[in-house]
């Protein structure tokens, strides 16, 4: 009986002792932790649907070829070629002057991000 009780009272020691800690306890005392994320207000006057009409995504089929063609403000950036058959790539405007090279070939710069602050 006595056996039997320290082994039930052992199994039950070791079995609360291997829980999982709690995400907190895992946590490095100097961490950070943000419990809440505010986001920026839209514009006055603004709303997602005006912000999403300035971007146009277009997919054609040309010659068993899928381009995909994306817009900002009406103005062609990028086009993904996926060929009937082979790899598919990126063509992009880098200067948007209408001039498209081939991103990630060989000898070609890193595309960098590049965002409009102002325009007029």
């Amino acid at each position: 009986m006595k056996i039997s009780l320290l082994i039930i009272l052992l199994a039950t020691a070791l079995t609360s002792h291997a829980q999982p800690t709690p995400e907190s306890a895992r946590r490095p005392a100097n961490a950070e932790v943000i419990d809440s994320l505010v986001l920026p207000e839209l514009p006055k006057g603004k709303t997602r649907a005006d912000f999403d009409r300035d971007h146009k995504v277009t997919t054609r089929l040309t010659d068993g070829d899928t381009v995909t063609e994306y817009r900002l403000k009406g103005k062609l950036y990028k086009m993904v070629v996926k060929p009937k058959s082979g790899p598919s790539y990126i063509m992009i405007d880098e200067k948007g002057e209408g001039k498209f090279v081939p991103m990630g070939e060989p000898g070609t710069k890193i595309s960098v991000p590049m965002w409009v602050i102002h325009s007029w």
